[in-house]
């Protein structure tokens, strides 16, 4: 079963996944806080977002595309009532999530008891709903954690140790942006610690720096990858990557996305062609250099709902 914004869908019906979008990045803290702690939304912003988010959304639909992770955390904006309205409206699923909700300095004032109540609330998200919209007890898909460049702090370190306590109590995967290779020594140091099943864990970015002998190290020890930058001007380079995944044998551990932000691209000329790409563009050009359409949909299709199912 996996969690969308209108409710539990079985793995079976999701259909072709992008692993890692955002739809409106929230810089307000405050605002994006006040929709996450006390469930105030304001309409007229809503509305004002799903002009230009919709007809995006429609056309990723008619381009084959059937559900999205939506990879905004509470801090960065998730907005569940319009994410709810687009999902209804366009037909496309979308995996909501729970993860970093608070500014990271809190974390100097409340040390001692920081890792159990972060855990806690994100345990809480999972069995009450982070929301309740029309009826339907919006669940998150999973935990989202964004770790800063540079060696690995106090507080990335507590957080993801919080997540891993929430992982373990709820079953939700945990999707952390880590810019940086040389950091994922450390960060399954502390999962093997925790305890974390390998396959509950994926390493969002894992094709910004393309580190060969990293990636297929953290995928011979049992985790996910993303390649999740597929964006205009890397089709080479990421089609690269696919080939290296399918000739070690890791490819049923990767997931495929372009991370951009809906509302941005919208403002564009090409916006709506440029999300819709991967797809349109990166599926054909994988085809015309060696890879199958049975491999690309195992990437598509199987992977991400392999990782996002309890």
């Amino acid at each position: 079963m996996i969690y969308t914004v209108t409710g539990p869908v079985d793995r079976t019906s999701m259909g072709m996944m992008m692993a890692h979008e955002h739809f409106k990045w929230e810089s307000d803290e405050n605002f994006a806080s006040n929709m996450y702690f006390n469930k105030q939304y304001d309409e007229l912003y809503n509305q004002k977002i799903a002009e230009k988010v919709l007809p995006i959304l429609k056309a990723l639909k008619a381009s084959g595309c059937d559900a999205v992770v939506e990879a905004s955390p509470p801090i960065g904006g998730q907005n569940l009532k319009l994410l709810y309205e687009l999902s209804k409206a366009s037909k496309v699923k979308i995996i909501p999530c729970t993860g970093t909700n608070i500014p990271k300095y809190t974390y100097l004032i409340f040390k001692e008891e920081f890792e159990k109540c972060l855990a806690k609330r994100w345990i809480e998200d999972f069995k009450e709903g982070i929301d309740t919209i029309e009826g339907v007890k919006i669940k998150p898909g999973y935990i989202k954690l964004l770790f800063d460049r540079g060696k690995i702090s106090e507080v990335d370190e507590a957080m993801l140790r919080a997540a891993a306590l929430a992982s373990k109590a709820t079953g939700l995967p945990i999707h952390c942006h880590v810019l940086e290779a040389e950091q994922m020594k450390q960060v399954m140091s502390i999962l093997y610690e925790m305890k974390v099943p390998p396959h509950k864990f994926v390493w969002a970015h894992a094709d910004k720096e393309s580190n060969l002998k990293t990636i297929l190290a953290v995928a011979q020890s049992g985790y996910w990858v993303g390649f999740d930058i597929i964006q205009e001007g890397t089709y080479a380079d990421r089609l690269n990557l696919l080939k290296h995944a399918f000739a070690h044998g890791y490819n049923h551990q990767v997931l495929l996305s372009q991370d951009y932000d809906m509302y941005e691209e919208s403002d564009k000329e090409n916006g709506t062609q440029r999300y819709c790409a991967l797809i349109k563009d990166f599926v054909p050009h994988c085809l015309q250099h060696g890879l199958t359409m049975s491999q690309l949909e195992c990437l598509l299709i199987e992977n991400p709902s392999r990782f996002y199912d309890f």
